[in-house]
């Protein structure tokens, strides 16, 4: 069974934008660019559950070994290191995974996302030494999931565009 939530995703971006669609009373809306909005991917969203994984092992263990020399980076990296976690339940949801291995890479996501925000304290500072350590366990319950979620649909590239009519997702 796959379990998606997509139908439920586009709902609430649907509702989610309805005022910024309805009365503005602009013309800018029916531009080009606009109709892109619902498209648009974050350059580090990954393509699928395993390249998130991959990702976040990688990002974690780069923030470890880098603690502190980063500077005003390491917020920024932080940030798209739980973003990339935060997706994993969506990411997960459209592979292949049954709604038992859905229900266990959503509690590990969960356990990694929360290890995360404990390492940033009240004022904004972070805590980053060790940071892919303290994930590894849920990391490796995570990566037990991939062959499960099958083989990944095609990436989307986040500058093709949209007006060409054969796309080449391949490159």
């Amino acid at each position: 069974m796959k379990l998606s939530i997509r139908p439920l995703l586009s709902l609430l971006i649907a509702a989610a934008l309805m005022p910024c669609l309805c009365g503005c009373g602009s013309s800018e809306t029916a531009n080009g660019e606009d109709q892109h909005l619902e498209h648009f991917v974050p350059a580090h969203k990954p393509a699928n559950f395993s390249k998130a994984l991959e990702e976040i092992q990688h990002r974690a263990k780069h923030l470890s070994q880098h603690a502190g020399h980063s500077g005003d980076h390491e917020a920024g990296e932080f940030q798209e290191l739980l973003d990339i976690v935060n997706w994993l339940p969506e990411l997960a949801a459209d592979s292949d995974l049954n709604e038992s291995e859905w229900n266990s890479a959503n509690a590990a996501a969960k356990v990694v996302a929360e290890t995360l925000a404990k390492r940033r304290s009240a004022d904004g500072k972070l805590s980053l030494k060790e940071i892919s350590t303290s994930i590894e366990n849920e990391l490796q319950k995570l990566k037990s999931l991939v062959a499960a979620a099958g083989k990944p649909e095609p990436s989307m590239h986040h500058d093709h565009s949209h007006h060409d009519h054969h796309h080449d997702h391949d490159h």
